[in-house]
């Protein structure tokens, strides 16, 4: 027996089509991430003759040009959201739960459906800013290729944590099952969380703020110079794993031990 049946993957995959946000939420990620490669590859060949000694060698050509990927982990965390909390609002949770009322599985499908959806276009993305903004770059000899160091693997941890966002935006809507609450504590998780453990931690301490989602996306995307708030890449993907794990066993939890 499969754990998933096909016809549990193909209506999870129909629903989230047929959520009329999505498109749009893919197009604004998909325009503004790319847009903003752009202009921030512009605006650093622009500026490139004026910088001192310090900003050269603080300059990454990759982390610089994923500076748009802040509006596509909103956007992504946005679409995990509400292919939840959309059934809860609409009520047809219940007839999905009529239909197949093993929960666990239906939960397990929306996040398989969802992770490969937002994987493959969050990488897709991750791609079309890298060219966009290298090919910018090269005006003033500042791009570089993906053989160079760390530069593959930034883009793939871009990729992967959009898919991460994703996931814990549809693990809060389970959780929540309110559109504007599981918004406000995405929204929180992904911009306001390195603040709120920054200023919760010892003076001259970064080892809390390495556990926040946006450091660890940075841990993810630096090729050539890492902050030392931001965690290395394999503890950045520890950190990804750890949320996932812990808020999708949350979502599953509470998906079928309570009632609709």
């Amino acid at each position: 027996m499969t754990l998933f049946p096909t016809g549990l993957l193909a209506a999870e995959w129909t629903k989230l089509r047929s959520v009329r946000s999505t498109p749009l939420i893919l197009a604004v990620a998909t325009v503004a991430t790319i847009a903003i490669a752009v202009l921030q590859a512009r605006s650093t060949v622009g500026a490139w003759d004026g910088w001192g000694a310090r900003a050269r060698a603080e300059f990454d050509p990759v982390f610089t040009i994923f500076s748009g990927f802040q509006v596509a982990q909103l956007a992504f965390g946005l679409l995990g959201v509400l292919a939840v909390t959309a059934e809860y609002g609409t009520g047809t949770i219940r007839a999905t739960f009529a239909a197949a009322p093993r929960r666990g599985r239906v939960l397990a499908a929306k996040l398989v459906v969802l992770g490969t959806v937002s994987l493959v276009i969050g990488q897709a993305l991750a791609f079309a800013a890298f060219f966009a903004g290298q090919f910018v770059l090269a005006g003033k000899h500042l791009d570089v290729t993906l053989g160079d160091p760390n530069v593959l693997r930034a883009m793939l941890g871009q990729g992967f944590y959009l898919g991460t966002v994703t996931i814990l935006g549809a693990a809060i809507g389970t959780l929540l099952r309110h559109t504007a609450g599981a918004t406000a504590l995405t929204t929180g998780l992904l911009f306001l969380s390195t603040m709120v453990f920054k200023a919760v931690s010892p003076t001259g301490s970064t080892a809390l703020i390495h556990w926040a989602p946006p450091a660890a996306a940075e841990g993810l995307t630096w090729t050539t110079f890492r902050d030392p708030d931001w965690p290395t890449a394999g503890f950045a993907l520890v950190v990804c794993l750890t949320y996932l794990t812990v808020s999708v066993t949350a979502a599953a939890w509470r998906l079928t031990h309570r009632d609709v």
